[in-house]
């Protein structure tokens, strides 16, 4: 904390407590009552709560409460609004220093309905809410997010977020700012990974000509969600489980290249090294079911399942 900032609280603090002493004293001194019931007297006086006299007061005692009507009322508000923006202050500067420590973290664009429950399914310390809806940035802000008012097409507001550092941006803002957004994050960062969330389905062909990593469409993706739980409800069933289970199973991706083409699902003994295992080879247009004679080729796209920590083994094994 500034010095100037701490020596601006105490004079205010003294000023507030120095009143609530006077009236305290004085309804002590003048009309001979407890302690504490002069300090409460005093204290519902100056914060206008209106709870009435505590006592039948002498003509001396409504004098002052009279002052402390006008003057120490006059004070306790003083008081606040002097009090709020610096402990405001004080909380965004603990936000910015947080801000600066932050790596590797996914910046939410859009705090509205879908981005407040992507939100919730993601760590708080590893999030950042950027919105141009004040209301929106003060309710992420309550919900324990660091949040940043602004426009998230803009260069400086994403600069604010840590773009340069992040890992991921996520979209959930109307079809042209999310395209604006993208560019804008990809330029700045043209590692970080893109995800979109689709409004209007005749953006699509525009969105994916820009470069978006993973466009997801609410209308489309239920609709197959609908026809899979029609045709193959043990397999949505199956994703859901592994997404909301106790401990976090996750798919990953491997493409295979030269240094694992040619080798056997039994060579590289995957299950055993690090814990993961093959559920399904993408060759082509085809899906191969593996078995451990199964010899990978160039190109190969390999799915695996694990533990969070198994699968930092396997990208260990093969980067």
């Amino acid at each position: 904390m500034d010095k100037d900032v701490r020596a601006s609280i105490l004079r205010i603090l003294s000023l507030l407590l120095g009143t609530i002493a006077f009236g305290t004293l004085a309804y002590h001194f003048v009309e001979g009552r407890d302690w504490f019931d002069c300090l409460y007297m005093t204290v519902i006086t100056i914060t206008t709560t209106g709870y009435g006299e505590m006592w039948r007061m002498s003509f001396y005692g409504r004098i002052i409460s009279m002052f402390l009507m006008f003057f120490g009322v006059g004070i306790f508000f003083y008081a606040m609004s002097m009090l709020s923006p610096i402990f405001l202050e004080m909380k965004l500067r603990r936000w910015e220093k947080m801000l600066e420590k932050m790596r590797d973290h996914c910046i939410i664009c859009g705090y509205g309905l879908m981005g407040r429950e992507i939100a919730k399914q993601l760590p708080k310390d590893r999030v950042v809410i950027v919105d141009f809806d004040r209301n929106k940035v003060d309710l992420a802000r309550e919900e324990g997010f660091i949040a940043i008012h602004g426009n998230a097409t803009d260069d400086s507001t994403l600069e604010r977020a840590r773009i340069r550092d992040a890992k991921s941006i996520i979209c959930c803002m109307n079809d042209s700012a999310n395209a604006f957004t993208v560019i804008t994050a990809k330029y700045l960062n043209p590692k970080i990974t893109t995800v979109v969330i689709l409004r209007n389905p005749e953006a699509e062909k525009n969105l994916r000509r820009i470069g978006v990593d993973h466009l997801l469409s609410p209308y489309k993706d239920t609709a197959l969600k609908v026809y899979a739980l029609m045709r193959r409800k043990a397999s949505v069933e199956f994703v859901e489980t592994i997404i909301s289970g106790g401990e976090m199973l996750g798919l990953e991706k491997i493409v295979i290249d030269e240094r694992l083409s040619g080798k056997t699902l039994k060579e590289l003994d995957l299950r055993r090294r690090t814990g993961c295992i093959v559920v399904a080879i993408v060759r082509g247009k085809n899906v191969i079911v593996p078995s451990a004679e199964t010899v990978l080729e160039r190109g190969d796209i390999m799915f695996v399942i694990g533990t969070e920590d198994s699968l930092k083994k396997l990208i260990e094994m093969v980067s």
